[in-house]
């Protein structure tokens, strides 16, 4: 590979002098069945649960050595040659799994002496890794030693391409997203709602704050323009202001119902105004699409995961604003499986438009799709690490 002689070079300088004097190591597993060291970076610990549930369900006798940043020895061993010799020396690892896009150094060069393959999986790389410096080479010369390599990206995928690493051991598989339980509803209330809406077409306004009631209201009077039977079902972020709320929307010449009240919603009743954050698997299974509230003004610190109306068949609109759900967000609009608005005036347009079934379906489809994926690439993850504990093990030249 192009640059290995710099990379060799820029892994021993890294390495030379690293010697920590602390002789503690983690702890390992005692039993029969074989080892493996699994080292987790700070952006993949969310993935490390559904793999080793995966791990654990086909070799229920896997001995776990976990190393992450939290963990106080971590940092030296990761570094430290001497260190991650003497680990992998005393557990004999039939395996290394490396989630996330930090790469530890020491422990990579004294797996790759011993012939211990290795699997890096919920990886992502930016431009900068197709830089020629000290430090890039140094990257390319580590991520050659991998076995597998599962990318979390297309864009980090056709980098990784671009530096040439063998194509065969790269897989683009997408993050490991968190698998989240369907809301609960009761279905005699569902069925009874639905037959109340009659075949209107409905949207949900989920979780909404006070500063996007406006852009909302808005968004819906251009929807009755275009579908004069159009429902919006509201969820304010604060059920305190319902009652407000009703008499801002009838001041503006809706008419609305109040959940809380009990009241009948018929063809004449266009706003639907719910009991705040309860009942929200009930309105994601009812409207066709929902509007995650909070996301276009970015002030409401309490959003709704972007995987609830996903894993209910709701089709998604969302503002810029991520919240606290950067990666979802961007997982789901990747995917095509979300429709991202920038301002009140893109948000009336989307929702207008999102009267059309066949969108609506090709977007909840999608949407779905990422919500439940990831167990799919939690089993990618899986299958490459039992691959590589089942490889015949190598005596390979341990350096003195």
């Amino acid at each position: 590979m192009a640059g290995a002689g710099l990379g060799q070079l820029g892994l021993w300088l890294h390495l030379r002098g690293r010697r920590g004097e602390d002789p503690a190591l983690p702890a390992i597993p005692a039993g029969e069945g074989p080892a493996l060291v699994l080292h987790v970076s700070g952006d993949a610990l969310q993935a490390e649960a559904q793999v080793l549930r995966r791990l654990a369900r086909s070799r229920s006798d896997l001995r776990v050595i976990r190393l992450a940043p939290e963990a106080a020895e971590t940092p030296d061993l990761a570094h430290d040659p001497a260190r991650a010799g003497r680990l992998l020396d005393l557990a004999r690892p039939r395996a290394l799994l490396l989630l996330g896009s930090d790469l530890p150094p020491a422990l990579i060069a004294a797996a790759q002496a011993r012939q211990i393959p290795m699997v890096l999986a919920e990886f992502r790389l930016d431009r900068s890794a197709l830089a020629w410096g000290m430090g890039a080479s140094m990257r390319r010369q580590l991520l050659s030693h991998m076995a597998a390599i599962l990318l979390r990206d297309a864009a980090s995928h056709q980098i990784a391409r671009r530096m040439g690493l063998p194509a065969a051991r790269l897989l683009m598989t997408g993050p490991v997203s968190e698998i989240r339980e369907p809301l609960y509803c009761s279905e005699t209330e569902r069925v009874s709602m639905a037959q109340q809406m009659n075949g209107r077409h409905a949207w949900f306004a989920a979780s909404l704050p006070q500063s996007e009631e406006a852009a909302v209201l808005a968004a819906h009077e251009a929807a009755l323009r275009h579908s004069h039977r159009a429902l919006l079902i509201l969820a304010p972020r604060e059920p305190a202001r319902i009652d407000a709320l009703a008499a801002l929307i009838e001041a503006g010449g809706l008419t609305v119902a109040r959940r809380s009240e009990d009241e009948d919603f018929g063809d004449e009743v266009q706003v639907l105004l719910t009991d705040g954050p309860t009942e929200m698997g009930l309105w994601y299974r009812l409207a066709p699409v929902s509007f995650v509230g909070g996301t276009l003004e970015g002030e409401d610190p309490a959003m709704r995961h972007p995987f609830e109306p996903a894993g209910l068949g709701s089709a998604i609109v969302h503002g810029p604003q991520p919240g606290p759900y950067a990666t979802e967000w961007q997982h789901l609009d990747g995917a095509h499986a979300a429709r991202q608005v920038r301002s009140p005036e893109e948000l009336a347009q989307a929702i207008t438009e999102l009267t059309q079934p066949e969108l609506i379906a090709a977007l909840a489809s999608n949407a779905w799709k990422v919500s439940t994926g990831g167990a799919e690439v939690a089993i990618r993850i899986a299958e490459q690490v039992l691959r590589a504990l089942d490889r015949p093990a190598r005596a390979g030249k341990v350096p003195a």
